[in-house]
């Protein structure tokens, strides 16, 4: 049989962790012995239409220009090619959605979908948009937006022959966007590539190659720079809680449409030699950094459909704080929490930090940390697809 991975972004070419999942479950597949094909966007229009990375194939459509409905209509009508042209052989075949942008493309196809729902279309938009600023023939547009968002999404859920969340948080948020009459869901965790995220054999060695001194107490945050991921928050925290500690560092990573705002918030806050931009980092230097890290943070505001960057750091033995919003309670109160913070409050991140300054031994130690992260394996998102997927084609067969 055959698994249709049918993504709107899949690395490296597009970053995030929704996409992460994607390329995890189809590389795990074709690793099993199945024949897996990807159909996804070529952002920049660079690249070959077809090509082969780690056992997968991959068909590529580029994006569309203009307006949000004349680019969403271009690349429905592309992606519908492509997925047209993987099924004309016949061959058994289950789709593998990953967000419900593709909707209008996946809904041609004659076969069972297993949907992997990482969060509302809509509420990230709104995140990204900015839904309440600008003019008012602005806002109207944008709310036109989201409830087409909403009602496409609905669709592709209760269209689906079943649906895949990573965390109980997610399936909440689905159930209350969309309610109860959707296809049955499963919660199956993210993973973690545990021979690149594991703790350094010489950990003093990585924190050189950085050029951090004995002294130096490193705080990272592996996000993209975007209103939702709360890095504001974290700016104005780590002003608040590191006064007093000279060697407190704040390296940030990522690019994003705040990075702007971002850079000027820490200006104004006085940071300049204590916060560090390493903008997008090379795939090998994201373990290294959390290697060299003394805490990791997600202060996420809100739509942590997983948290991918949590299990990464944690696999590294490096421990993370977090923002009491969407799945990163569930990934981090198992180590306590102390953790866990409120999301969007400057005095509660503020105060952990402090605390984590002041006394680090009171975090928990690398040892359980790395112990706890790789717990996180891909083989269970794998798997779960693998059985789905063979349980919805025999059943069409049978």
């Amino acid at each position: 049989m055959r698994f249709l991975t049918v993504s709107l972004g899949y690395p490296p070419e597009v970053p995030g962790g929704a996409w992460k999942v994607a390329e995890a479950q189809s590389m795990g597949l074709a690793a099993r012995g199945h024949r897996v094909e990807v159909v996804t966007v070529d952002p920049r229009g660079d690249l070959e239409e077809m090509s082969w990375r780690g056992g997968v194939l991959i068909h590529r459509y580029r994006a569309g220009a203009g307006p949000f409905f004349a680019r969403w209509r271009s690349a429905n009508r592309a992606a519908a090619m492509r997925i047209r042209a993987c099924l004309a052989d016949d061959v058994p075949t289950v789709i593998l959605q990953h967000h419900a942008y593709l909707e209008p493309a996946v809904a041609t196809a004659p076969v069972p979908v297993v949907h992997t729902y990482h969060g509302p279309w809509a509420e990230e938009y709104r995140y990204a948009s900015g839904l309440e600023t600008g003019g008012w023939v602005r806002r109207i547009g944008r709310g036109m937006v989201m409830r087409a968002m909403r009602r496409v999404e609905k669709r592709a859920l209760r269209r689906a022959s079943r649906v895949l969340v990573l965390s109980r948080s997610m399936a909440g948020e689905a159930v209350r966007w969309h309610g109860r009459r959707l296809p049955e869901m499963e919660v199956v965790p993210g993973g973690v590539d545990g021979e690149r995220y594991r703790p350094a054999p010489d950990r003093e060695a990585v924190r050189r190659s950085w050029g951090l001194e004995g002294d130096d107490i490193l705080v990272v945050a592996v996000r993209r720079l975007e209103a939702r991921m709360g890095l504001d928050v974290l700016l104005d925290a780590f002003a608040a809680g590191g006064d007093g500690h000279p060697g407190a560092r704040l390296w940030l990573t990522g690019r994003g449409s705040a990075e702007g705002r971002l850079r000027e918030q820490a200006g104004r806050l006085g940071l300049e030699g204590r916060v560090r931009w390493l903008g997008h980092l090379d795939e090998a230097d994201v373990p290294r950094l959390l290697q060299a890290a003394d805490v990791a943070v997600m202060p996420s505001l809100g739509l942590e459909g997983f948290g991918l960057a949590t299990v990464e750091a944690l696999a590294c033995g490096t421990p993370v704080l977090g923002s009491r919003a969407g799945a990163t309670p569930e990934l981090l109160e198992p180590l306590g929490g102390e953790l866990l913070f409120e999301a969007g409050c400057v005095a509660s991140l503020a105060g952990r930090l402090r605390r984590v300054l002041e006394e680090p031994g009171r975090l928990p130690s690398r040892e359980r940390c790395a112990a706890y992260g790789r717990g996180f394996e891909w083989r269970r998102q794998v798997e779960a697809c693998e059985r789905l997927g063979l349980a919805l084609v025999e059943g069409r067969e049978g």
